[in-house]
């Protein structure tokens, strides 16, 4: 028989000390955030303690306590956890899933607590299952970075020690000498289940950072008042489709779009009512536009609006219908119908080798000068990236317009 350095009795201590330094460490973390579920996996290593602590005193305290109270803890325990998977992703509590093992662990423990063999491979069962629950729900919701890989794997290793328990108990490979009594097996358990904890336990804490890590990401590439691309953001994707279409000699099309008299709304309305109608310009210009199509704020109350595989003659007639459609909404704001409309600068059509994205803001932003200039309400377009050709095409007959090339 292998002898082992580290008895079960100090397996254990480790084990349980581990886990409260680890859930103080995720109270810590998860204090500001606590609908990341991490206040929720603390509490299943706390319940996972004090299973532990029962399971230690066994036949210093009643049965009762250290094996059905015990089970019942950690039955908890894995409860938990799934339920902190399901908060981690904004999910409601499968409480028929969180409550219903527990249940059923209390009631088959306390009908074989005399049955020791029996114990080993109810819990070969019924927590592998519970762990699979977790194990499934953090595959039906993938989580950005490796964290849930890690809880993961955590999940799996305590997985398969709880079945081959169960199964060299059920077959008589195992002695059946006590919780505590040395063997290779007891201490695989109680090693394992330590290195298990610590495992899932930075998993989930990595989920929590990369999570907020890409929301941090996300929101820096968004205005927070309109929601869309900020100028950085806009300038990025714009850059990038400039050199798929020189790559692909695909048409590539942009509009620079102002909102008339905005100053005017600003001064006269206050500016409350004024970021209402950049939202609801906003919101009325998305409902045209393309998936692969992306609007930014450029600043103030100017959009820079991304066609890519547009040509010119699409861009065009896709700009008249924005100024129609702010034109004919209604901007009920503030007590006040708020009268909005727009001025559109248009560049499009094959990208050249040494064009680049300030070349062709500049292209779309003096045309879109060009239709203030004209009297506002309309769409001018550029000519090429150095000059403008004025196009007060907002009054052409829609009815008379072939389909967009878009």
């Amino acid at each position: 028989m292998p002898t082992f350095a580290i008895d079960l009795p100090t397996l254990l201590a480790m084990t349980v000390i581990g886990s409260v330094v680890m859930a103080a460490c995720l109270v810590l973390v998860g204090h500001e955030r606590r609908r990341d579920g991490l206040g929720l996996w603390a509490a299943a290593l706390v319940l996972q303690s004090l299973a532990y602590v029962l399971l230690a005193l066994r036949g210093r305290v009643p049965d009762m306590l250290s094996i059905v109270v015990a089970n019942g803890l950690l039955s908890s325990v894995f409860a938990c956890l799934l339920a902190a998977v399901c908060q981690f992703h904004r999910r409601p509590l499968p409480w028929g899933r969180l409550i219903g093992p527990v249940v059923l662990t209390l009631a088959l423990f306390l009908a074989f607590l005399q049955d020791y063999e029996m114990r080993l491979v109810l819990a070969g069962v019924v927590f592998p299952a519970q762990l699979a629950l977790v194990l499934w729900t953090l595959w039906r919701f993938p989580s950005p970075g490796r964290g849930a890989g890690l809880v993961a794997l955590g999940i799996v290793l305590q997985m398969s020690v709880l079945v081959v328990r169960a199964v060299a108990a059920a077959t008589g490979a195992m002695p059946l000498n006590g919780l505590l009594q040395g063997g290779w097996l007891q201490h695989a358990t109680f090693l394992s289940t330590f290195i298990a904890e610590q495992a899932s336990s930075f998993g989930f804490i990595f989920m929590a950072r990369d999570r907020a890590d890409d929301t941090n990401r996300r929101m820096a590439a968004r205005d927070p008042l309109t929601g869309v691309a900020n100028r950085r953001a806009a300038i990025a994707a714009l850059d990038r489709d400039i050199a798929r279409a020189i790559r692909t000699r695909e048409p590539l099309s942009l509009m620079m779009v102002d909102i008339d008299h905005f100053k005017r709304i600003n001064d006269g309305l206050g500016h409350l009512v004024g970021d209402q109608v950049l939202c609801r310009v906003v919101d009325a210009m998305g409902e045209r536009l393309r998936a692969q199509d992306m609007i930014g704020r450029y600043g103030g109350e100017e959009f820079l609006v991304v066609l890519p595989d547009t040509p010119l003659h699409g861009a065009r007639q896709l700009a008249i219908q924005l100024c129609r459609a702010i034109e004919q909404t209604r901007f009920d704001l503030g007590g006040h119908t708020v009268p909005v409309t727009l001025s559109i600068g248009v560049f499009g059509g094959r990208i050249e080798e040494g064009d680049s994205w300030d070349m062709l803001i500049a292209a779309a932003d003096r045309a879109m000068y060009e239709a203030k200039r004209s009297g506002r309400n309309r769409v001018a377009v550029a000519g090429d990236l150095r000059g403008v050709v004025p196009a007060s095409a907002l009054h052409d007959n829609p009815e008379t317009l072939p389909p967009p090339e878009r």
